[in-house]
């Protein structure tokens, strides 16, 4: 991933807000995973023992990425798993075949930051800018 592509949080009653800017919409889309691997776990270390295939549709880029959150989120929460890394393998504007790994939670060396609920609709913005790619999330706490 390019040092461009980052993530910074937003505060909100309520809610976390969520942004994420990256050259390419693949780059964007695994910011903004880390973005949310940061806000659940904090800088807890993960090993990618554990693999798991995603594939996700939806009816255009910012529902895709907003399905992806939230099955990030909810593999975390069932299975209890801490995400290590993200790859993307396939990613258009309705379709996601992703790579999640990650190892299961050890509370001897992972931290619960904060727990949510769900990735929301709430202000969703995912567009292409000059500059590269742009997403705005908000995080239902």
């Amino acid at each position: 991933m390019s040092e461009r592509a980052r993530f910074h949080l937003l505060a909100h009653t309520a809610d976390i807000g969520l942004e994420a800017t990256a050259p390419s919409r693949e780059e964007l889309f695994i910011a903004a995973a880390r973005g949310l691997r940061a806000m659940l776990f904090g800088i807890s270390p993960a090993e990618e023992s554990l693999r798991l295939e995603v594939h996700l549709e939806a009816g255009n880029c910012a529902e895709l990425l907003v399905a992806w959150l939230n099955e990030i989120l909810c593999v975390s929460e069932m299975t209890r798993l801490v995400p290590a890394e993200f790859q993307i393998i396939h990613l258009d504007e309705y379709c996601l075949r992703a790579i999640l790994t990650g190892e299961p939670f050890d509370p001897t060396r992972h931290v619960v930051e904060r727990t949510a609920k769900a990735v929301t609709y709430h202000r969703l913005v995912v567009e292409e800018r000059k500059t590269g790619w742009y997403a705005r999330v908000y995080i239902d706490l």
